[in-house]
């Protein structure tokens, strides 16, 4: 009866939370609406197909359709990814209350301290589902990890469930790298524990047979048949679509953008083919002139990252794009009455243009990346100011130091056990997003929640220790 009581609970406080946002809001249409609702193949399948379907459920009503499935999955998905808590850690009232507002931390700061003022489960894109998804994606992969067996039924619904939100979004794919060294941690640990207990000590063939015998072979296959499989779904569906049995086109545009913002004139002469060396001239001028390179930055790490953020949009749609879009047709007769074609040849000559002129940047490069990804660490657990900086960095460092020391207590320490693994989700998060596109908050506020529910559960854990 308490349980029922409990989940009746976060069931209410969810229900209205979302459902005022509903209620009072409308659905917002914004920049990336347009290619889910035509399948472009500049993005993932699943939830332009969502769109499809509300569209064919009532044509009149499709954006309203959308939020409110959007509203209603947030409130369906945090009650069960609560209780989950709740349950494992045996939480009080309280807490769990406590809980409850952290989830919802992103869907306040979003439409108040980001600058695109959304309101996350009323935005027609990706992060109307991620968001409420996510929290789901995260339950099972504890739930794997708890149960301490890594080629099991648990284990593959996990790689199962992070194949669904990889084609939700691309960013997601980090989550396949996160489960493959669970996995693996878990062969390991369970190969050492069966070498101690039948051979009396640790005899270095044995224990590589016995982590072997944990399923590390299926781990692997596990993880190339993920890849695999996500990529076949997304060549199918963009043939079913658009007659084009090709992959999503645009993650080597963006990508382009980051190296362009540090590219210097002279770095072009590395560039073999005399047309795109021509090309790569009237891009950089054009963007020079306007101050949209690394050399126009304000001194200190948030003002670099920040102006970086500035620039890196306009200079893949804008300064690269168009003329791209262009070349192409002169030289390849390919024009905008075939865009998704079109789009596919931006991205093959942004790749080339990577490809010539990265080994000339690359020093510029890597500060560049340290930037950006000092700005996404911030964002994932505060925000970018002067003092918070600081704070971001201490507690970076306090979540580090209390997993060790309740490690070295417990070696089952669950709380140390979530905190890792969150900390090394946001790490695969900001550095992996930091290579395509900038970090802004929308896209590191997603372990926001994870991190500080862990980090209180690690304090908990402390205190009974003392």
């Amino acid at each position: 009866m308490r349980k029922d009581i409990r989940k009746a609970i976060f069931l209410a406080i969810f229900s209205v939370f979302f459902g005022v946002l509903f209620l009072t809001g409308e659905p917002m249409y914004v920049g990336d609406t347009f290619q889910y609702e035509n399948q472009m193949i500049m993005r993932e399948p699943v939830y332009a197909l969502l769109m499809q379907l509300c569209r064919f459920i009532t044509p009149q009503y499709q954006y309203w359709l959308v939020i409110l499935f959007q509203n209603m999955l947030a409130i369906a998905a945090y009650t069960v990814f609560l209780e989950f808590l709740s349950e494992r850690f045996h939480l009080r009232v309280g807490m769990s209350m406590l809980f409850a507002g952290i989830l919802l931390v992103p869907h306040v700061m979003t439409p108040f301290f980001a600058s695109t003022h959304l309101v996350l489960t009323n935005a027609l894109m990706t992060e109307g589902i991620l968001f409420s998804l996510y929290p789901l994606a995260f339950m099972c992969l504890l739930d794997m990890m708890w149960s301490g067996n890594p080629v099991g039924k648990k284990s593959f619904q996990t790689l199962a469930f992070f194949l669904l939100i990889s084609l939700i979004r691309g960013q997601m794919m980090v989550l396949f790298v996160v489960w493959f060294l669970v996995a693996f941690v878990l062969s390991v640990k369970n190969g050492i524990a069966v070498t101690d207990r039948t051979m009396g000590g640790r005899h270095t063939f044995e224990l590589v047979e016995n982590i072997g015998k944990q399923g590390l072979a299926a781990i692997l296959a596990a993880i190339v048949v993920a890849f695999t499989a996500r990529s076949i779904a997304i060549h199918v569906y963009n043939y079913c679509e658009q007659g084009l049995f090709v992959d999503t086109a645009s993650g080597k545009a963006m990508s382009f953008a980051n190296v362009l913002y540090v590219a210097d004139r002279e770095d072009g002469e590395s560039i073999t083919d005399d047309g795109l060396r021509d090309l790569y001239y009237e891009i950089y001028d054009k963007a020079d002139a306007d101050g949209m390179n690394y050399k126009y930055a304000p001194s200190g790490v948030l003002g670099r990252a920040a102006y970086h953020e500035e620039c890196h949009d306009e200079l893949n749609f804008t300064y690269f794009s168009e003329p791209a879009k262009r070349y192409v047709g002169e030289t390849q007769g390919i024009y905008p009455d075939r865009y998704q074609e079109l789009m596919i040849a931006v991205d093959e000559i942004a790749a080339e243009l990577s490809s010539e002129l990265l080994p000339q940047v690359s020093g510029r490069y890597a500060a560049n990346y340290m930037n950006v990804i000092a700005l996404g660490f911030i964002r994932t657990v505060a925000y970018e100011n002067i003092f918070l900086v600081w704070y971001a960095v201490l507690i970076y460092i306090a979540a580090v130091a209390i997993t060790v020391v309740l490690w070295r207590h417990d070696p089952k320490s669950m709380a140390a056990s979530f905190m890792a693994v969150v900390l090394l989700t946001i790490v695969g998060n900001v550095c992996a997003t930091a290579l395509m596109i900038q970090c802004i908050s929308r896209y590191m506020i997603y372990n926001l929640p994870l991190f500080y529910m862990a980090g209180l559960l690690e304090l908990i854990e402390l205190r009974k220790i003392k």
